[in-house]
């Protein structure tokens, strides 16, 4: 154990020496010779982002696993010595696998590269693991399962290599992500590593931390190479020798490696893994492009709580440490892996949740002590923030409180008539109900969705941009009850046509009658776009025509638009100009005189409505 302790040792000193090295002289020149691709996806806020500063990761790597081995088997330790020998085979496959990664990724990073050759590359980096006697061959319990045919292993091995590279890759940008987090994974996957008497697993995560620890020192504290991006070529690597670790642990034993071993490395790895999901989640969600750059990774999430950049780089690495400790606890405490498995998952949900609510803590200290200059202490108590009267005025046009308010005339202000502690109840209230609801009735929305697909083939879900709380844009979602090319002719009133409307399908026909189409909804209150009570959020197209009428439209932007409002229960839908200022009215009369018991009562006549057949 004292010589294997000894090269693990030298392996990083060497690793860590060359990283102080090049990798700054590495950074100067990528920056001094501009080399960084000139595309969209590789600029933020108009600042270029260097992306060869990775270039130096791999031979430095390469360079300290051979200095390490050759160093032993030049001394006289015979044991050392033979223990070095027999990992060549294995070092000689992961400089496969790397150097296919490699060459792909320095290609895209200065010329760029296909989509396909770049997924090509990673199937075959992942595949390396599994023709080359490490495929997975025991899940430990996890889902029920133990033992896993070799074909299975495999093919989960390829799967689980190639989702953790392809996060490593998506993690590499601004504030140290990638670096932060990859080093907390190798530093916690030491203790599980250590009970082993393998060498190479440690000889590897040993120079993987020398030179991870320079490169993110240089980024966090080095601000003039903030706009240095590890880039694929380093990314690539470091995601595929940390998808080696994990699959040299799960296919120990925990005789080899402790118990629940598996379960903790996986739970280390759990934290980057859904936040790529959610960021790829969130662009397909609103039609963008998966790759392109935007403000809903975590780094910048963190960044919009007030936390500063250092701040922001020590809590991406205590994160995991977090999930490494809550795990380890369960596993002392006997949980079955499968139920920590989903303990984990609602601790990353309940992050999130924490720091949703210190952005919006954040932004409204923030914005407080403009507003109550300008507009008073009454305005401000209603929520409706200081953002409308500046971004979303250029950004959106007539979207935004009145001119006439801007220019300080005395028109009459509508402030919100719940108090701070209705609102909160009402939101957690909406979160409950939405969450049971979509369990109760996921047979009744997996039933319409297909029949809606049986009915003409066509997507299920349609989805709409409307414009919700402080005038910001968000997604509705609703079954879809139309032909594809309903509105082929420019944007019209959902119910223009009224229940006979030619536009509608068989099954939208029926969807609409009972209201089954607005199921998907519940999603929207559950993630917070909406509520169960509010007004009937509208599209921007239809809004600017209200706003030329009546101004007094953007008051309701104080209050969460809602699946359900108090004007549908008494004008019923609109589809023209008079019946929108009339619901209007009736919003602006909700928006003054709402309160919790306003709103069960809505919800009450919502209900006796759908129940009775009354239209609406």
């Amino acid at each position: 154990m004292n010589q294997t302790l000894i090269i693990v040792s030298l392996a990083f000193t060497i690793s860590l020496a060359l990283s102080i090295y090049i990798l700054p002289r590495m950074m100067v020149v990528s920056v001094k010779n501009q080399w960084d691709r000139k595309g969209d996806d590789l600029s933020r806020d108009g600042v270029r982002v260097y992306q060869i500063a990775g270039l130096s990761i791999l031979p430095i790597i390469l360079l300290s696993l051979c200095s390490s081995l050759l160093i032993p088997i030049a001394l006289p330790w015979k044991e050392l010595s033979h223990s070095c020998t027999s990992m060549v085979p294995r070092i000689f496959t992961l400089i496969t696998g790397s150097l296919i990664l490699f060459i792909v990724g320095l290609k895209y990073d200065i010329n760029g590269a296909s989509s396909g050759v770049r997924t090509v590359a990673l199937l075959l980096a992942s595949c390396v693991f599994a023709v080359s006697d490490m495929p997975v061959n025991n899940l430990h319990g996890l889902f029920g399962i133990y033992e896993i045919p070799a074909w299975v292993g495999a093919v989960l091995t390829v799967i689980v290599s190639f989702l953790i590279i392809f996060t490593f890759r998506l993690l590499d940008g601004f504030d140290s992500l990638v670096s932060s987090i990859g080093i907390m994974v190798l530093v916690l996957f030491i203790p599980i590593l250590l009970r082993s008497s393998r060498i190479t697993p440690l000889l590897i995560t040993a120079v993987l931390l020398g030179v991870m620890v320079p490169y993110w020192m240089i980024k966090t504290f080095w601000k003039k190479w903030a706009h240095c991006s590890m880039g694929n070529s380093g990314s690539y690597i470091l995601g595929f020798f940390i998808a080696y670790l994990l699959i040299v642990i799960c296919r120990g034993s925990e005789y080899e490696y402790g118990k629940g071993a598996m379960t903790i490395a996986t739970s280390v790895l759990m934290f980057p893994v859904l936040e790529i999901i959610r960021v790829l989640g969130s662009r397909l969600r609103d039609g963008r492009e998966v790759f392109t750059q935007d403000r809903n990774q975590i780094n910048d999430k963190l960044y919009r709580t007030g936390i500063r950049r250092t701040g922001i780089c020590l809590a991406l690495m205590l994160i995991p440490v977090a999930f490494f400790v809550f795990s380890c606890l369960m596993v002392e405490s006997n949980v079955n892996y499968t139920i920590i498995f989903g303990l984990d998952i609602m601790l990353w949900v309940l992050m999130h949740w924490v720091i949703n609510w210190r952005i919006r803590v954040y932004e409204e200290k923030t914005h407080r002590s403009v507003w109550n200059k300008e507009y008073g202490e009454e305005a401000w108590n209603a929520q409706v923030p200081v953002e409308i009267l500046e971004k979303k005025i250029r950004t959106f046009g007539t979207m935004g409180l009145p001119s006439n308010m801007v220019e300080k005339d005395t028109m009459a202000f509508i402030p919100d008539g719940m108090t701070g502690m209705e609102r909160g109840m009402k939101r957690g209230i909406d979160m409950l109900i939405s969450f049971v609801c979509i369990i109760v009735f996921s047979p009744l929305f997996l039933l319409s969705y297909i029949l809606i697909k049986l009915d003409d083939g066509g997507p299920a879900i349609y989805k709409q941009e409307r414009i919700g709380r402080f005038g910001r844009p968000f997604c509705i979602y609703k079954y879809r009850s139309m032909r594809l090319d309903a509105e082929k002719m420019g944007p019209q009133l959902s119910h223009a046509g009224g229940d006979e409307d030619p536009r509608l399908t068989k099954i939208g026909r029926f969807l609409r009658r009972h209201h089954l189409d607005e199921l998907p909804q519940l999603w929207n209150v559950l993630i917070g776009d909406m509520a169960f009570v509010g007004y009937r959020p509208e599209r921007k197209h239809f809004i600017d025509q209200i706003m030329q009428h009546d101004p007094r439209y953007s008051f309701l932007y104080q209050i969460r638009p809602g699946v359900t409002s108090y004007a549908t229960l008494y004008n019923g839908y609109t589809d023209t100009m008079e019946k929108m200022l009339r619901r209007l009215e009736l919003d602006l009369y909700y928006l003054r005189h709402r309160s919790f018991w306003f709103d069960i009562k809505v919800l009450i006549l919502t209900f006796g409505s759908i129940i009775f057949g009354k239209k609406f």
